[in-house]
């Protein structure tokens, strides 16, 4: 598995190593990384062996970041060194930067290539090795058509998602008496700054308790934030287990990263989406706008949002049951529980395909 960063990034990929292992426990997986972002954090602590690369972040050819071109050259020669090593049967990129140089290895040594895209809008890394992709794995079908130059199977199969998120795709939906809020691995700050501002006025209005994910080093400061308000509310870290968190809510605000949209499907959340303005090319956006036109959910753009605006929203849909149970039925038509073991055997057919 090589790519990572971020955490929408890594669980999927950590979910479809635990597929794989599921099929044949003597599956063999390992992770390539980077320094940068979640990478040891999330992959050690998920049991796998995660290799460092050297590359830098961005393009190799930026000129802000003249050190990125040697690091990426001394990247690619890491990554062949590591194949030669581990002799892998497929090489799964997750996206991010760090699958670019592995994927460029593979491509050297003739070892397949199958790509993992959650997203609506792929990345650059991963539009790059899809020239020599044998598979390309999507949770949105729309994604197809930013793939060019490609000989690649396509595969609609949703996102791999940890097994407790699994399993409440086979509960019974659950209205709880939570509000839950969802920053993310990155970028989570402004949406927290927005919804503490707005939070006394929501919990005014509708009685909810409070759910808050902080997203990864935010915990201390929410709860510290929480405290002076006077307000109650649970804190959670990145880290937390969340499907406990979702089988106590009512309603979610959330972004509106691939990840975090596979869970609430699962969960039959309602969610007010405000997706995050600086994901690459907009991504979280279109993402929401896929949810929203199910009727899924509601998007809210952050540069106009409000604490007034986030308040009569949050009020008008936890006012309303029939709206949420509406929203509930059809976001929960989304979801795709099955998705890590059929992606994982998919893998497996590819892998062992001679050419």
């Amino acid at each position: 598995m090589a790519g990572g960063g971020t955490g929408g990034h890594l669980f999927p990929g950590l979910s479809l190593a635990q597929a794989l292992k599921d099929l044949d426990p003597d599956t063999e997986v390992s992770f390539i990384g980077t320094s940068h972002g979640l990478d040891m954090e999330i992959v050690p602590r998920a049991g796998y062996f995660i290799d460092i690369l050297s590359a830098g972040r961005g393009s190799p050819l930026s000129l802000s970041h003249m050190s990125n071109m040697p690091r990426f050259i001394l990247s690619i020669w890491q990554s062949i060194k590591l194949f030669k090593a581990y002799k892998p049967d497929v090489l799964v990129a997750l996206g991010g930067f760090a699958a670019a140089t592995p994927g460029i290895a593979a491509r050297i040594l003739g070892v397949p290539v199958v790509i993992l895209e959650q997203n609506s809008v792929p990345g650059r890394v991963n539009r790059l090795l899809s020239r020599w992709a044998k598979g390309i794995y999507l949770q949105f079908r729309c994604a197809r058509e930013q793939f060019i130059n490609t000989k690649a199977k396509f595969y609609d199969l949703g996102s791999p998602m940890r097994e407790q998120m699994c399993k409440l795709a086979q509960e019974k939906p659950v209205d709880g008496d939570a509000l839950l809020i969802i920053g993310g691995s990155q970028g989570a700050q402004r949406l927290n700054e927005i919804v503490l501002e707005s939070i006394k006025d929501i919990q005014e209005q509708t009685g909810c308790k409070i759910i808050h994910v902080a997203g990864a080093g935010n915990e201390e400061g929410i709860k510290k934030a929480y405290k002076s308000l006077g307000v109650d509310a649970v804190v959670h870290g990145f880290f937390g287990k969340l499907s406990d968190c979702y089988r106590e809510s009512k309603l979610a605000i959330s972004r509106s990263g691939a990840g975090s949209i596979a869970e609430l499907a699962a969960a039959g959340l309602p969610s007010i989406l405000v997706p995050l303005p600086t994901a690459m090319d907009n991504h979280q956006m279109i993402n929401a706008e896929w949810v929203a036109q199910k009727n899924g959910a509601f998007v809210l753009e952050q540069p106009l949002l409000t604490s007034e605006i986030l308040t009569r929203q949050v009020v008008r849909i936890w006012n309303n049951k029939e709206l949420r149970d509406s929203m509930a039925e059809s976001v929960r038509l989304l979801a795709r529980p099955e998705s890590a073991g059929e992606i994982a055997e998919s893998i497996m057919q590819l892998a062992s395909e001679k050419g």
